[in-house]
């Protein structure tokens, strides 16, 4: 049966002569003129699947319409009622489209067994097309229907298209898929997806697209007071997978992810992009292979303000990926330009990437080229290379960074080893770089262990990792070992217990710090994925999850214990109410003692599938843990609430008051609505 699955995905898509209803059901006779395929393989159980899935497709030359029957005899999850939000956190179905072939554009569809949807394109982190989905839920079985619009899929193959469809249960981990190979290790990889003919895109350049916003703000003085502003983004195609876009006066008031943290770390913090000009603007960039090389990166956009207006092109071509952009502030300019090639295969990949700054006083230029290859089933190799030049670099002998290694992986084993160099002056202003001035090597392994169906546990999995960095003067710079041993049981318990020791040097002293963490984390609801060895033991989370976690450890001139108490529930059917308390107290050998606390609590309300409402209260206080820095003592409060809505894929209203985003409430009340026009959002 294996042999049969590998190779042997091919789909031809009939058309249809009467569009079937968005109902739920398959009672509808159009259903019967479908294609039919059965997702046979649990792709992380590395098993056939126990469970039954029959996925139907059709298309009437507009629309593809994709219905998927799952049996399921046990419970059913569908937490989730409004759409884009939550996701992963249910059983759901998914369709996988790559219309240029391996090179091309992903376009993924997904839906839980109501109906609640989301989707992703690798062309634009913020694609919200319209599309449709329905479902219903009775014993041992549910039923999804889809209707994708192919205007909003670009860049399609006259003829063959590579697909796949696949299937998660949330309570066993299982992930069903259609087309199957041994060395596959998720859904989105287009190499081993399907092939699929009978479907063309509908136009063979996109529609451009204008998103025009107004806003009416009143607020404190202490922000500048109350006031009106109106703006637009806009997009233009120019090929049917290349365009032109830009933001004029943009809007980033809606700015509500909530990333304050308090856990204890002796490098920068790295926070999420979240406006949209950037979203929209990254997938060209940092696409540059690399294990065991976290917290480097020559363009990190949250670096840069707010612009005054903003300027990109993004596109792909053949086996090219391109962009570049220019955000346009007061008397400041930041820019990038990234180019990347990759043979039909995916198994080389080649990229290049620049990023400059200009101020009235600084001005900073850096470069990156990378290569990498990998056979698509175990191996893969990889070498980076990076300048940066400018005010700030002193000595441009020491501004020159690069990474090269190796991995070896399987399903369930992966050995990763790495050599690194980051010279004292590489440290771009529109960059990341955790930890400048070092040099050296590191090495990750990790095995999983899966057990039959029966066992109390579903998955062990154990891990190792060490690096040794020195400085440009040969004195050791950074240290790190590690070994951590991960359970995760049937009932969806997760426990992650880890040790080892840190050690850092810090400028400007050059001290020699511990910043050492050991300890224990219990998930209670976990998601039931299996443990992928290539990102260590790392599980989804179920809409519900309780997690108590506790760590010890030497950190700078004393011992630093840390609690963390998170928790979600259900408030109502259609409310989650969560909380969370984290706790350092830090004990210097010399005596003083401090502490510093996180408080959070929030509250969502999913009305419906185009409507939420959210709550949060937020308080920081006290002095956060320290390497060899003067004692800062922190206290903020921060409050926040915003209403969402959409109206048929072409008006959103937001009413926000606060900022969720920032360390203290910011007194202002934000009415705003957006209109978009021509193609739909993020297309």
């Amino acid at each position: 049966m294996l042999l049969a699955l590998i190779g042997a995905a091919a789909l031809a898509v009939p058309l249809l002569h009467a569009d079937p209803p968005l109902d739920g059901t398959l009672s509808s006779q159009a259903w019967k003129s479908a294609q039919t395929v059965t997702l046979d393989w649990d792709l992380q159980g590395h098993k056939h699947a126990p469970q039954q899935t029959t996925a139907y497709v059709a298309t009437d030359g507009k629309y593809l319409y994709v219905a998927f029957d799952a049996k399921q005899p046990g419970t059913i999850v569908a937490t989730q009622h409004t759409n884009d939000a939550g996701q992963g956190t249910d059983d759901d179905v998914e369709v996988d489209l790559w219309p240029g072939g391996t090179n091309g554009f992903l376009y993924q569809f997904i839906a839980n067994p109501i109906g609640t949807h989301y989707q992703y394109s690798s062309e634009n982190s913020g694609y919200r097309p319209e599309w449709w989905s329905a479902g219903s839920v009775r014993d041992g079985e549910y039923v999804v229907t889809m209707k994708i619009p192919l205007a909003a899929i670009h860049g399609a193959n006259a003829n063959t298209w590579r697909v796949q469809f696949a299937r998660k249960v949330e309570n066993t981990g299982d992930i069903d898929v259609w087309a199957y190979d041994p060395n596959e290790t998720d859904t989105t990889t287009a190499v081993y997806a399907g092939t699929m003919t009978g479907v063309k895109a509908v136009a063979v350049r996109p529609q451009p697209r204008v998103e025009l916003y107004t806003l009416g703000l009143a607020g404190g003085k202490s922000i500048g007071g109350s006031t009106s502003r109106a703006g637009l983004d806009f997009s233009v195609p120019f090929t049917a997978t290349s365009s032109f876009y830009a933001t004029i006066h943009p809007d980033y008031s809606n700015v509500e992810r909530d990333q304050q943290s308090i856990s204890p770390t002796a490098f920068r913090r790295y926070f999420s992009e979240v406006r949209p000009f950037f979203t929209q603007a990254n997938a060209p960039y940092n696409n540059f292979s690399c294990d065991l090389c976290s917290g480097l990166s020559t363009l990190y956009t949250p670096s840069i303000p707010t612009p005054r207006d903003g300027y990109a092109v993004e596109g792909k071509q053949g086996g090219f990926t391109y962009g570049a952009f220019d955000a346009i502030g007061a008397a400041r300019t930041d820019s990038a330009q990234a180019l990347n090639w990759a043979n039909q295969s995916r198994t080389i990949h080649i990229s290049a990437q620049r990023v400059g700054v200009y101020t009235g006083t600084v001005t900073d230029r850096s470069q990156e080229f990378g290569f990498d290859y990998s056979d698509q089933k175990h191996s893969s190799v990889w070498f980076n290379y990076g300048t940066d030049s400018g005010t700030n670099v002193v000595d441009g002998s020491r501004a020159a960074m690069y990474d090269f290694g190796a991995v070896w992986s399987s399903p369930t084993f992966v050995d990763a080893v790495a050599v690194r160099h980051v010279g004292q002056y590489f440290n771009p202003v529109d960059g990341f770089v955790w930890h400048p001035d070092i040099a050296g090597w590191g090495n990750y392994t990790a095995k999983a262990w899966l057990f039959p169906s029966g066992a109390p546990l579903r998955s062990v999995t154990a891990s190792t990792f060490i690096d040794r960095y020195h400085d440009h003067t040969g004195a050791l710079d950074q240290t790190d070992q590690s070994i951590a041993v991960d359970f995760l049981t049937r009932g969806r318990i997760d426990v992650n217990v880890q040790s080892g020791s840190s050690y850092v040097r810090l400028e400007p002293n050059g001290t020699f710090h511990p910043a050492t963490q050991n300890g224990i984390f219990v998930t209670f609801g976990s998601g039931a994925d299996n443990s992928n060895v290539n990102n260590g033991a790392q599980h989804g989370s179920s809409a519900t999850p309780t997690t108590i976690g506790f760590s010890t450890g030497r950190f700078g001139g004393g011992r630093l214990n840390s609690w963390t108490l998170t928790s979600t529930m259900r408030a109502m059917r259609l409310g989650l109410l969560s909380f969370e308390l984290d706790g350092n107290i830090q004990q210097l050998d010399a005596g003083p003692r401090y502490s510093q606390w996180l408080e959070r609590v929030s509250y969502t309300y999913q009305a419906n599938r185009d409507t939420s409402f959210a709550l949060g209260a937020r308080r920081i206080i006290g002095t956060p843990p320290m390497l060899d820095a003067v004692p800062q003592y922190q206290q903020g409060w921060n409050l926040s609430a915003a209403y969402h809505r959409t109206f048929n894929g072409v008006n959103e209203i937001y009413a926000v008051y606060g900022d969720a985003s920032a360390f203290s409430t910011v007194p202002q009340f934000i009415v705003k609505w957006i209109r978009y026009f021509g193609a739909g959002k993020g297309t």
